[in-house]
């Protein structure tokens, strides 16, 4: 299916459009089809609530209640943290088989497989959420390319995931 397929929902192609907007790279791209050919084989349907909300960043509340418009983008003062809460969220909903072991649990670890029921989510409640907070963090880097390290690992990051997944 294509974006302006008749069967595609609006929020699909308007979400495809949004994340394809304004660069990334090549990484980026590869993570937004993954996401659409995972989209595409789910049928661009999931659960009426998303997995995980504890640690989600506020602004996804925010955009969510837009119904996931593309209207203003959140105001990200302090990207770092932003980063952080992402980060915090995304090691949540991960499977725990994932988990880094050690005294610091910030990172996942990209080896061995299991059941991906806590990440894995279709629709507008699932991975759509996550992708759209990396676009943010990467438009409020603004190409500070001091940033753009921590950006590339989490999208790297799910980029492995979403691979794995289906």
């Amino acid at each position: 299916m294509a974006v302006g397929d008749d069967n595609i929902p609006k929020w699909a192609g308007d979400a495809h459009v949004a994340l394809l907007a304004g660069g990334g790279g090549d990484v980026w791209v590869k993570v937004v089809n993954l996401w659409w050919d995972y989209e595409t084989k789910a049928k661009f349907v999931g659960p009426s609530k998303g997995k995980g909300t504890a640690k989600r960043p506020k602004e996804v509340s925010g955009w969510i209640s837009r119904a996931r418009s593309g209207g203003p983008v959140p105001a990200i003062i302090d990207v770092f943290s932003f980063a952080a809460r992402w980060w915090a969220w995304w090691v949540e909903i991960n499977p725990t088989w994932r988990a880094r072991t050690g005294s610091v649990k910030t990172r996942l670890v990209k080896e061995g497989e299991g059941d991906w029921g806590s990440v894995a989510s279709s629709g507008p409640n699932g991975m759509l959420n996550i992708l759209i907070c990396l676009k943010w963090w990467y438009d409020a880097l603004a190409g500070d390319e001091g940033g753009m390290e921590g950006w590339k690992e989490a999208v790297e990051d799910v980029e492995w995931a979403l691979s794995r997944i289906w």
